[in-house]
């Protein structure tokens, strides 16, 4: 094989990319407790939300509100097996505006409710 290109080139697009979702990934790791809109990513790295949301899925494989709500019910399982917090209480520190929804997405993503998920925890 012949390149046509030299690989200093693809490096430096693909540190660009690199750089592009850790400053996203870092936003939400510092944010991910409050609501985050899509047009603020978006701005963060100079695209439109349109354009973010279909980046964004293409280069992880989920949609940007799945990828928050990992982030989300992750450390809301933390937060159950290191606190004595209400579930109430956990979920709005997560970043969830109801309890339901909460209730809804912990199943949803662990196959437990959140007192199960505590529970669990601790007859171990």
């Amino acid at each position: 094989y012949r390149y046509i290109s030299s690989s200093a080139h693809t490096d430096v697009m693909h540190q660009r990319e690199a750089d592009r979702l850790n400053q996203v990934y870092t936003f939400v790791l510092k944010n991910f407790s409050r609501k985050i809109s899509l047009h603020e990513l978006a701005d963060l790295v100079y695209m439109t939300p349109t354009s973010f949301s279909r980046y964004f899925k293409m280069r992880n494989n989920k949609s940007f509100s799945g990828f928050l709500t990992e982030i989300r019910i992750k450390h809301a399982c933390k937060l159950l097996t290191e606190t004595d917090d209400s579930v109430a209480q956990i979920s709005y520190d997560c970043g969830f505006d109801t309890l339901s929804n909460f209730n809804k997405q912990f199943k949803e993503f662990t196959g437990k409710r959140p007192t199960d998920y505590k529970r669990e925890y601790m007859s171990i």
